[in-house]
């Protein structure tokens, strides 16, 4: 039972350290990464998208 209990505790914290780490404020985001982002999707969207199912 402790062994479940260590195992648990070490995921938790590890869960917790991650979220902190991308989630730190010193993290900004950047608009022209946003924007490239979007714009992928977009292209993305357009080859594959549901409009372009032929079913």
């Amino acid at each position: 039972m402790e062994t479940i209990i260590g195992i648990l505790a070490l995921c938790a914290v590890m869960l917790g350290g991650t979220a902190w780490l991308l989630n730190r404020p010193e993290h900004t985001k950047d608009p022209r990464e946003d924007e490239e982002q979007m714009e992928y999707l977009r292209e993305w969207s357009e080859k594959h998208g549901k409009a372009n199912r032929k079913e």
